[in-house]
């Protein structure tokens, strides 16, 4: 594990633990990690050049540049934006990993495979977490650079910011220290994780390697704390990147351009987590306050150990310290129309309505690693905090958060959006 705090003083760095349980080799401050969807944020500052330099724009269809592209909703296909790519309101189911091999081509037979993928919801209508948009999004990039998506990362982004080691590719990765991931089985046995390396489908989903200093040094040119000599997106474009696009859910209030935005109290937050293959980690911006933490993990459940650590920094490094939700209360008869079993491509979430609140239980069904297996997922109990809106777990840096979304006057809600997906409610129940 390493945690990395950036200021406008400097920065500090503390590492620990072993970058592989089988060799027992350190962690060490240049060792590289996937960051995951924390990628997502530098595929929305390379399409944010593309856009100052006129080869795209916001509102441009996706299948004014990708004629090839075939969805199943026609109309989706025709409405499809970058910005709905960027902001995950495109509706496109959103977690297909398909993996298309380790050519050029990947990304290009990917878009080709979306043809079969459903349409949720019409674009725009909701916010609902989509690596395909991400994907689709690295193919929009390779057709208007005339570059791999991976190449177009490192000569556009990696390059002007001097992020020496980062990158994507495992023949890259293998010259110098890496972490690999690690899960812990059935049994309670932590083993290393053999199929870490990501398709390269996946890639401007969440395909990152980085190390501490070079998150820490993306983070800083955001924050406006890394002059450049020419430096990639304007201090517009950062700033457009930040603001509040969508109205979001979960673990945000808000989505920009590739940003998740919160607040903790008065104080205004941006950030990314990223989740792979036995390997967990995070990234927070304070703009205001121009400060950043950045944390990299190498197990699937790293996330409880760096959510307790940055909960620890803010509140005893920087005095922000998170607020306990606002309770309120809601009647059995209300509480009995959450219950039921809702489903989306990657989990199937079961919700029983519980004296004070639900219970919402998790099996997973797939994921990332063809090592994946279906499990089922620590139990959450929802406690009601505002209308359909109940939050999890304890107060930490981030929130999460749980809601419910009707479709007209049905007594029941269409969607439970839970770990920021909508999963649909089945059909035919009795509760």
């Amino acid at each position: 594990m390493v945690i990395g705090i950036l200021t406008p003083d400097g920065r500090e760095v503390v590492t620990h633990g072993v970058a592989s349980l089988e060799t027992g080799c350190p962690v060490r401050r240049d060792t590289l990690f996937q960051i995951g969807s924390i990628s997502k944020v530098y595929l929305a500052t390379l399409a944010m050049r593309l856009v100052e330099e006129g080869k795209l724009t916001l509102d441009t269809p996706v299948a004014s540049v990708l004629p090839e592209l075939e969805l199943a909703d026609r109309e989706a296909q025709q409405a499809i934006t970058l910005w709905h790519l960027l902001t995950h309101t495109s509706g496109i189911e959103g977690d297909r990993f398909d993996d298309y091999g380790y050519g050029d081509d990947a990304l290009a037979r990917y878009v080709a495979g979306l043809a079969s993928a459903r349409q949720i919801h019409p674009p725009g209508q909701h916010w609902s977490y989509c690596n395909s948009g991400f994907s689709l999004a690295g193919r929009l990039i390779e057709v208007v650079t005339g570059r791999s998506f991976e190449a177009a990362m490192r000569e556009l982004i990696f390059g002007p910011l001097g992020l020496e080691r980062s990158c994507f590719l495992v023949q890259d990765v293998l010259g110098y220290p890496f972490a690999v991931g690690h899960r812990t089985d059935e049994h309670g046995h932590v083993g290393v994780v053999r199929d870490f390396a990501l398709p390269r489908s996946v890639h401007p989903a969440g395909g990152v390697w980085a190390t501490i200093d070079d998150l820490l040094d993306f983070a800083a040119f955001h924050l406006g704390l890394r002059p450049v000599a020419a430096p990639p997106i304007s201090w517009d474009s950062i700033t457009m990147m930040q603001a509040p696009q969508v109205a979001a859910a979960n673990w945000a209030d808000w989505y920009g351009l590739g940003w998740a935005i919160w607040s903790i109290g008065s104080v205004r937050v941006i950030g990314h987590g990223g989740s792979t293959n036995g390997y967990q980690a995070h990234l927070v911006l304070l703009p205001e306050e121009r400060v950043a933490i950045a944390s990299l993990t190498n197990h699937e459940q790293g996330s409880s150990a760096y959510l307790e650590v940055e909960t620890w920094i803010l509140t005893e490094r920087f005095g922000i310290r998170p607020p306990a939700p606002r309770l309120c209360t809601v009647s059995e008869r209300e509480l009995q129309r959450y219950a039921g079993t809702y489903t989306y491509p990657l989990a199937r979430l079961t919700v029983r309505a519980v004296t004070g609140g639900l219970w919402l239980e998790a099996v997973q069904t797939r994921g990332l690693s063809r090592e994946a297996r279906e499990r089922p997922l620590p139990p959450l109990f929802l406690r009601p905090i505002g209308e359909r809106v109940f939050a999890t777990g304890p107060v930490r840096a981030v929130p999460n958060r749980v809601d419910f979304i009707f479709d007209g006057d049905s007594e029941h809600p269409r969607w439970v959006r839970a770990f920021g997906r909508l999963a649909e409610r089945d059909a035919i129940q009795e509760y």
